[in-house]
């Protein structure tokens, strides 16, 4: 059985939810404590098998779109943040300059630098805005859980030939032939997907080979996470479903049929974020 296919589903406030085992391996974890990065009712646990670290409990797709929309949610997370750590959360919001020092990271740059064209699907797409600067050389896709911002990619993506569903990305991912990508982008998708590794092996299915899918998830991992403990940005109840380390990433990827590269500098320890490249073996 796998992880979402349990059927205990609880009332938290105004959201329902279902019980989740570990994603990764599936263990129940019943008897495992929650840790003490867990914010009522919402809670986080440590696999006792693989060490995957997971929320035990996901609001239903219907609710991510009704009551946890990611445009209401960032408010009230915003809100947390300046709460729990005032001063530093001031100081990050006023040297936001900082992140230009350095080359930034694009989807496109990691796609770019391997595949010459062909279709791209961007899971989580929302309006399809971070495909706008890809050249006409790729075909744009998209699968997002709103309908409107999934209409909204869709009116961009058709005037390239490409398309936006609005479905939960494993439902939109049967909708496609196999080998039918040559690249995904998964950037800050994954720790919020409920299957992650269903939604991987539907997209390997979906990848031609020594096709590509770039990952960019928070790194539970980071030495800042063990610094600033429950005041690590992270943290986001219950947006951020799945923790990620360089060990459990690799671990889901080569469980769906992926070889992970991180690069020099994509997992860092000293960074809250890390990118990866999930490549489809040649058959």
């Amino acid at each position: 059985m796998r992880a979402w296919e349990c059927v205990e589903t609880e009332q938290f406030g105004s959201v329902v939810v279902r019980r989740r085992d570990c994603p990764l391996c599936s263990s129940n974890n019943d008897g495992v404590r929650p840790s003490g990065h867990s914010q009522p009712p919402w809670a986080i646990k440590k696999c006792a098998t693989c060490g995957f670290v997971y929320i035990d409990a996901a609001p239903h797709y219907e609710a991510q779109v009704e009551t946890m929309a990611w445009e209401r949610t960032t408010k009230l997370e915003e809100r947390r943040r300046a709460e729990i750590r005032p001063i530093s959360y001031r100081v990050s919001k006023r040297t936001r300059f900082r992140l230009r020092l350095l080359p930034k990271r694009t989807v496109l740059g990691y796609v770019a630098a391997r595949i010459g064209s062909g279709a791209v699907v961007d899971l989580g797409c929302g309006g399809g805005q971070a495909m706008e600067n890809f050249p006409l050389a790729y075909k744009p896709f998209g699968i997002e859980i709103s309908a409107a911002a999934a209409a909204t990619a869709n009116q961009t993506f058709g005037a390239r030939g490409g398309c936006a569903i609005n479905a939960p990305c494993v439902e939109g991912l049967r909708r496609f032939d196999n080998g039918f990508f040559a690249a995904a982008s998964l950037r800050s998708y994954l720790e919020h997907e409920a299957e992650p590794l269903p939604v991987l092996e539907h997209l390997h299915r979906v990848l031609a080979p020594r096709g590509i899918a770039v990952v960019k998830v928070p790194n539970y991992g980071s030495l800042n996470r063990l610094v600033m403990g429950q005041r690590w940005c992270g943290f986001r109840y219950p947006d951020h479903l799945n923790y990620f380390t360089p060990t459990t990433l690799r671990a889901m990827a080569a469980k769906a049929g992926f070889e992970t590269s991180f690069g020099l500098t994509g997992k860092l320890p000293t960074s809250d974020n890390m990118w990866a490249v999930l490549t489809k073996p040649s058959a």
